[in-house]
């Protein structure tokens, strides 16, 4: 199997990745894509990783694209003080547009992630960028929110890590926790709330709502690191799961759209087992986060977020 991995990303996170999987011994050769004048910084990460098993970090001036199994993109600016989401799309599509090409040119044809902001749009763009089968494109989407409301919900009904099946779907910042179809044991979430034996209700429920819904779940990027890392397990390391990613999606008048939805992921990428059925009021919900990101899908391609020569300058 070809473990190598090529990834492109600011510093902080190609870092946090870079121990996470030392420390795990991930087996994967992993390549980051530095700039020339950022390679120093990985050095003293190069030469800790020569003590790994199975482990390998390279930072070459120019990567083989054309033998990498996966392309890892994070954010490749720095994200707005402000969160303004808008900037940052206008200042990632430039460079995004580029890094694709350039892979593709140089004879890419594996897997692409992408672990930065605007995964939702990117995703669709990336798709049609590259010609990649949509099943292994992928984003992070909200499976870092996935995972931490299961930890909630773990420690608030004091069950094991497999015993809670919940999911939040929609992207990182346009979001709906799915409780019609979270799952503790073999019953709902929603049939705990009638039992009076445990400690277990409304509040609680709105509670993990707010910790959800925290702006600043949506740019942590140790959580991100760690969805990743799951990810890359599934890849590499025999450990499929179902999980919450952005995936491509039809919607009406067969328009794509990013969004993240319960699929299968594994070595061979992405895979969809079925339909996701929700209730009736998360559907609404669900089809208006869509269609927010279908209107941001027609701006880009509308060139409403093309720099014109006086900003680039």
């Amino acid at each position: 199997m070809n473990n190598t991995v090529i990834i492109r990303g600011l510093f902080e996170f190609v870092q946090q990745l870079i121990l996470i999987a030392m420390a795990k011994d991930l087996p994967l050769n992993l390549i980051v894509a530095a700039a020339t004048d950022e390679t120093p910084r990985y050095q003293s990460l190069i030469t800790a990783s020569a003590a790994c098993r199975h482990f390998t970090l390279q930072a070459p001036a120019k990567p083989d694209y054309s033998q990498a199994d996966a392309l890892i993109i994070g954010n490749l600016v720095p994200l707005a003080a402000d969160r303004d989401v808008e900037a940052d799309l206008q200042a990632t599509l430039p460079l995004f547009r580029q890094f694709i090409n350039t892979a593709m040119a140089a004879g890419f044809n594996g897997k692409l992630v992408l672990t930065g902001s605007n995964d939702a749009v990117l995703s669709v763009l990336a798709a049609r960028f590259s010609g990649v089968d949509h099943q292994r494109v992928l984003g992070l989407g909200t499976l870092p929110q996935s995972r931490l409301l299961e930890r909630l919900l773990q420690d608030q009904l004091n069950v094991g890590a497999s015993d809670v099946h919940a999911f939040v779907v929609g992207t990182a910042r346009e979001h709906l926790i799915s409780w019609s179809r979270s799952y503790i044991g073999p019953a709902p979430v929603l049939t705990y709330l009638a039992n009076q034996d445990i400690s277990f209700g409304a509040d609680e429920m709105g509670a993990d709502q707010e910790r959800i819904d925290e702006p600043a779940i949506v740019t942590n990027q140790t959580l991100s690191v760690l969805a990743l890392v799951q990810v890359l397990r599934a890849f590499y390391d025999q450990a499929p799961f179902i999980g919450t990613v952005t995936n491509v999606q039809t919607i009406a008048d067969d328009q794509l759209v990013g969004l993240a939805s319960p699929v299968l992921i594994s070595a061979n990428g992405i895979k969809r087992l079925a339909d996701m059925v929700l209730s009736d009021e998360e559907q609404k919900e669900y089809a208006e986060i869509a269609g927010q990101v279908r209107h941001d899908l027609d701006r880009v391609e509308a060139g409403e977020f093309d720099q014109n020569d006086d900003e680039q300058a």
